[in-house]
């Protein structure tokens, strides 16, 4: 399953698919008829298209928190994010679509069937070149099993509608989706999707830890469904969304194996989506600077990593002219208070702020701090009107009028407070009465940390993060996607360590947000186009072993573990003046380091400059950190060494960041400040415009997988083979506690893994009787894939079986109740490290297992692994080695279709152990993935391995 990533799929196909769609649609009698509505709700008209300059703008929006199926999760915020979208495709200020030409559909209007005709009527059939088309879903995605055979995953994508699951009614296949955007191309290929869900639960943790998942579990079909085919519809894709229909863009609200999460306000995706999109800067956005932009905003309040895909360099919504941003109006005034109604806009709450324009003014005048008449905040918001207290007057001087336009800068205080919630000792992990009450007072005592972060400890609370006590004692910091963040030595400083440290986290969440206020002059995520780049010189032999895959400037950028890396930062060649540039890097552990060289250093106009400070690529991994560059006016410079803090010493360095003349350094006190926003009247707006760039990053392990066989010859073989990872590393994947089973396992694995490389480049793939004198004399005959497992668990000291720890072949491996019954429970659902898989091919009659290292990244361990190398005999090598699972990420299968996963197996103890922190891998085993000393270039197994297969007997 590719979860929220998408994929191309075979153009030829969809273009045949796209023609015979064509001739379908024509007819009365065709598909579209069958999905007839007996009327669709007054919000979904689909009379005849409103045109204005040249073209229609059509929607679809759809908005599901309400389930027909009570066994579905309900969703409080996705109908207001459908409301969202629609005042901003439709509302003043918004993007100029007629309201007859946009159908809304919410909760118990949509359904499959309204859906389905909404799309037939509202769209296809409405539809002309070179119109512009969206489509928005925000509800829950799901899968299910592939009835037709066209998915090569053998699992179909779902969107569950409101009546879903119920009386017949299914999910919405994507077959049939894409086959509905298929028919729509064909009459304008100006298309968006925008999708506010996810159909990938492998990051959807069942945790009390956990934002709102916009997952459900994948639906179960009745046995005429199973049997019956729905070839008709059939598209072949093995993702949700078409990605080769040129002209249509993506935008998603997850990727990369993590989930769409929302809160009480509404998807964390959406709420980004809106602050970006409200804005009306000249020229007008495209997608590129829009996913640039929406990043941070995402990461501030979640985990997720959205996805955009398509040609990202088209303006958004095709429109060009569009010249006045979404906002509040000014309808009554008693200064110093004013009273505003318009369109409830994301992050508008107690204490947000705003500044209040010109009722006539342009977007790029909204953008420009000289020009406001004044900044209140909010001290009132209830729907559709808010009340407000000037606090800063403009430059000017100008009144203000009734009508005059409110912008929204930063958000409510409930969008910048760290919500943590301290998990009850009458729950599993449970902090003790006494250690709670101790957080707790000293996050009370510090004025700072109690107005950034809000401690809770109801269960149904959503929070960004949760304290809990691992069985060490030791209490870890977990976030949304159940991943630790942090770790709290235990003792007389605990408190005081954690509250500092989710003071950080609080900090960190406020910079995501900030934004810059450029005017006509800079913009985020293009103005400064930042790059990671390795440093020349310093590399550890570690880091030798990676290969650095660079990224375009503003780019996500991954880090190979323990690589040295230096900021590059270039002035875009049309920026007007030169910047003084600064920034910090904020880590996934709440860290922030800021860089800060070119303080005193102007960067001018088409100029590249690096920054001299190297950072170094260390863990935790695989969880996105960001790099956030600001450039300001040369004669407004900031301390940027007042954002560093880091975890080890808790330091608190930033109090009042930069001078009163500095535009940003105002942003960054009222951001990062508690207390600064309204406690005193601000004598004037801000009025320095500055630009703001961030750049996801993550430092991955074992990265550099085999791209292409080393002999161009065997150039189809990478096609159709699982590929072997060189130099694998395997400490991240390794428990704290070497006396566990799955710590036993996985260095034995690992051993063999590093014996193999010893001769000629991999034990052998072979059968045989395992009769030799000694292991080490069997293993150069070789070792088949079944063997390799039972080699592992009984050499590390494990019990396998009842028969004497008997060899166990795929045969009987497969046999629910046979001998791996005896030590090992079937897999209840996603593999987890350490499990056995055991594929059968029941054409061809052969068997393949693997042992799981890494679910998400689909990497296992086994023999019959291949790297693309020529033996002398120019054989492909086949060995044991780590390998990356290529096609099917819930790993039902293995190299080839008819190679399907028959049986799952998790070892009793490993099973146990996972169940408490001492049996699963945390940061204390990567505490030394980057020395030299744990990092010889060789990579050989210990002595004691050596020892071991030199004497132990069959």
């Amino acid at each position: 399953m590719m979860g929220c990533q998408r994929r191309a799929r075979n153009s030829t196909r969809l273009t045949m698919l796209c023609n015979a769609l064509v001739l379908v649609s024509i007819f009365s009698g065709g598909w579209f008829a069958s999905v007839q509505a007996e009327a669709l709700p007054i919000s979904c008209p689909t009379t005849t298209a409103e045109e204005k300059e040249g073209m229609r703008r059509l929607a679809l929006i759809v908005g599901i928190g309400v389930y027909k199926d009570s066994r579905l999760k309900q969703l409080k915020g996705a109908p207001l994010d459908a409301q969202h979208m629609y005042d901003l495709l439709t509302g003043a200020g918004g993007y100029g679509f007629p309201r007859p030409n946009v159908c809304l559909l919410r909760d118990a209007a949509a359904t499959v069937t309204n859906f389905k005709t909404a799309f037939d009527q509202g769209l296809i059939k409405r539809a002309k070149p070179n119109d512009v088309v969206v489509v928005y879903f925000a509800g829950h995605g799901s899968t299910r099993k592939d009835t037709n055979g066209d998915e090569g995953d053998g699992t179909d994508e779902t969107l569950v509608f409101h009546d879903s699951r119920t009386q017949d009614v299914h999910d919405l296949l994507d077959d049939e989706f894409n086959t509905l955007l298929a028919a729509l191309h064909q009459r304008t290929q100006r298309i968006t999707v925008i999708l506010d869900s996810c159909n990938s639960g492998t990051a959807a943790r069942a945790d009390a830890a956990s934002l709102t998942a916009r997952f459900q579990e994948p639906e179960t079909l009745p046995t005429a469904v199973l049997s019956g085919s729905a070839a008709s519809q059939a598209d072949g894709s093995p993702t949700f969304t078409p990605m080769d229909l040129p002209g249509l863009v993506l935008l998603a609200a997850a990727a990369d194996g993590t989930s769409a999460l929302e809160s009480p306000d509404g998807g964390i995706f959406t709420n980004a989506l809106m602050t970006v999109l409200s804005a009306a800067p000249k020229p007008p956005l495209s997608y590129t600077q829009v996913s640039y932009q929406v990043r941070p905003l995402v990461a501030a309040r979640s985990s997720q990593v959205p996805y955009f895909h398509g040609d990202l360099s088209g303006v958004v919504f095709g429109n060009e002219k569009r010249s006045h941003p979404m906002g509040l109006r000014v309808s009554a005034i008693k200064l110093p208070n004013l009273t505003l109604s318009g369109p409830p806009l994301p992050g508008l709450g107690l204490n947000a702020e705003l500044r209040v324009f010109d009722g006539q003014a342009l977007g790029p005048d909204t953008l420009d701090p000289k020009k406001a008449k004044a900044t209140l905040i909010v001290e009132n918001s209830t729907g559709l009107r808010a009340t407000g207290r000037i606090i800063g007057k403009g430059p000017n001087l100008i009144p203000i009028k009734e009508g005059d336009l409110a912008v929204l800068i930063r958000p409510a205080d409930s969008f910048l407070r760290l919500s943590v919630r301290l998990r009850s000792p009458t729950q599993p992990g449970g902090i003790p009465l006494q250690r709670a009450t101790a957080i707790q007072e000293i996050v009370d005592d510090d004025p700072d940390t109690k107005l950034m972060v809000q401690l809770v400890t109801d269960e149904t609370t959503p929070v960004a993060f949760e304290l809990s006590v691992q069985d060490n004692n030791r209490i870890v910091l977990r976030d949304s996607e159940n991943r630790i963040r942090n770790h709290y030595q235990d003792g007389d400083t605990e408190a005081v360590l954690i509250a500092n440290n989710l003071w950080q986290h609080a900090r960190q969440l406020a910079l995501k947000h900030l934004t810059g206020e450029g005017g006509r002059v800079f913009r985020d995520g293009e103005t400064l186009q930042v790059s990671l780049v390795p440093e020349s010189t310093g590399q550890t032999s570690c880091a030798r072993k990676a290969t650095w895959d660079q990224a375009k400037p503003n780019e996500p950028q991954n880090i190979p573990l323990c690589f040295r890396y230096q900021i590059k930062v270039t002035l875009d060649a049309q920026a007007r003046v030169p910047l003084l540039v600064g920034g910090a890097i904020l880590s996934s552990d709440g860290g922030i380091l800021s860089f800060s060289n070119m303080l005193h250093e102007p960067l001018y106009p088409g100029r590249s400059r690096i920054f001299s400070t190297p950072f170094h690529g260390l863990p935790p991994l695989d969880i996105e950190d960001q790099i956030m560059v600001f450039g300001t006016h040369v004669a407004n410079p900031i301390d940027w060494g007042a954002l560093t803090s880091r975890v080890a010493d808790g330091a608190r360095t930033l109090r009042d960041p930069a001078s009163t003349t500095s535009g940003l350094g105002h942003a960054l006190g009222r951001y990062l400040v508690p207390g600064m926003r309204g406690q005193a009247e601000v004598t004037v707006v801000e009025d320095s415009a500055w630009t703001r760039t961030s750049l996801p990053v993550k430092v991955r392990a074992n990265a550099n997988f085999l791209e292409s066989p080393q002999d161009g010859t065997q150039q189809s073989e990478i096609n159709k083979r699982e590929y072997t990872i060189a130099n694998f590393d395997i400490r991240p994947y390794l428990p704290d506690d070497k006396k566990t089973a799955l710590y036993k396992v996985l260095w034995q694995a690992d051993s063999l893994a590093k014996y193999s490389r010893m001769e000629h480049d991999g034990v052998s793939y072979k059968q045989h009787p395992w009769i030799e004198s000694t292991d080490a004399d069997n293993l150069r005959k070789g070792i088949d894939c079944s063997r390799a497992i039972w080699f592992t668990f009984t050499r590390a000291g494990l019990a396998y079986n009842k028969q004497g720890n008997a060899y166990v072949s795929t045969v009987d491996m497969v046999k629910p109740q046979g001998p791996m019954a005896d030590e090992f429970l079937s897999c209840p659902a996603d593999p987890q490290i350490g499990d056995v898989l055991v594929f059968r091919d029941d054409t061809r009659g052969d068997g393949h297992t693997v042992m799981v290292i890494d679910p998400v990244k689909r990497i296992a361990w086994g023999s019959h692994g291949w790297d693309g190398n020529v033996k002398e005999s120019k054989m492909s090598d086949t060995g044991v080695e780590y390998q990356l699972i290529k096609y099917k990420k819930d790993w039902t299968r293995w190299d080839r279709p008819t190679m399907k996963q028959k049986a799952c197996w998790r070892y009793r103890q490993i099973a146990a152990e996972t169940m408490t922190s001492r049996g699963q891998p945390s940061a204390d085993a990567l505490n030394t993935s980057c020395e030299e000393s744990q990092c010889l270039e060789e990579n050989l197994p210990d002595e004691t391995f050596m020892q071991a297969i030199q004497e132990k007997k069959p």
